[in-house]
């Protein structure tokens, strides 16, 4: 590796979030090569883009040769196959390799069974952060600013690579967490993946018509129910065990607050443990 820790990045799958990740980096560090490796649509809209100064690949090898940092920023199902495909080019030594999917376990059990070339290692990753809309032309720097960014605890790294990770994470100004991939996932189907869900279902169920007439707390609610079923339908999938546990929880809470009030009885006591949460933001 050259002098720099880094000199090169990829990223395979230029949406937001691989978007959002050049942007954080080349504001800061403008001498970092970053190139992109998506669709040929994606790409051509790339190179005409002003904003994104980064370099469009459509070859695969051609686009992750020689750099520092790949990351899978790809629906999950790719990245499995990207992943599969870095596993056999045995030139391509001494790099890390991340994802930024929501779900943990199937690929980090996936990459149990792959081999890399020398020096080469892949962590699994997940940034807490992201928009209702998809796409690199909704990306912007300091998305990841002071939110959790998800590292597993079941890859030891080698020295390289730890300084790799410790640079990207500085980079974007992230906040470290260090979890195992199955605590992940069934952390991200309380704090995320449910939120998602009770949105798109409120979203499902109000009245188009009324959205005009309703006050700050249902727009609130409803921003997530913007979120497109293309990004969400391999998660609820790929995590869907603990997406269940989650929501079957969720139920029983529902059905103890339709109880009280069929019964007359007061939610202060639901009110105020809620408030503690509300607290914490």
């Amino acid at each position: 590796m050259a002098k720099r820790i880094i000199s090169k990045i990829t990223i395979c799958g230029y949406g937001l979030i691989g978007g959002c990740i050049a942007l954080d980096i080349l504001k800061r560090y403008k001498s970092v090569e970053i190139t992109a490796f998506d669709r040929k649509g994606t790409l051509d809209s790339l190179r005409r883009d002003k904003l994104h100064k980064v370099r469009a690949v459509s070859s695969f090898a051609k686009a992750v040769e020689n750099a520092d940092i790949i990351i899978l920023a790809a629906p999950h199902k790719a990245n499995e196959t990207n992943l599969e495909k870095l596993s056999k080019i045995k030139t391509l030594t001494d790099c890390l390799i991340i994802d930024t999917g929501a779900v943990k376990t199937p690929i980090t059990k996936l990459a149990k069974n792959l081999k890399f070339a020398e020096g080469t290692q892949f962590l699994p990753t997940h940034p807490m952060a992201g928009r209702e809309k998809a796409g690199f032309k909704n990306a912007s720097d300091k998305l990841f600013k002071n939110h959790a960014w998800y590292l597993s605890e079941d890859i030891l790294l080698n020295d390289s690579n730890k300084k790799k990770i410790d640079w990207l994470i500085r980079a974007v100004q992230a906040m470290r967490v260090e979890v195992s991939s199955q605590l992940h996932d069934e952390l991200v189907s309380e704090i995320s993946h449910l939120p998602q869900l009770i949105s798109t279902i409120l979203g499902g169920q109000i009245n188009p018509n009324l959205i005009q007439l309703a006050g700050p707390g249902l727009r609130s609610m409803l921003r997530l129910s913007g979120s497109p079923y293309s990004v969400w339908s391999e998660i609820i999938s790929e995590n869907k065990t603990e997406i269940i546990k989650t929501l079957l929880l969720y139920k029983n809470n529902l059905n103890k607050v339709i109880e009280k009030i069929k019964k007359d009885e007061s939610l202060e006591d639901i009110f105020k443990d809620s408030s503690r949460s509300y607290r914490c933001l």
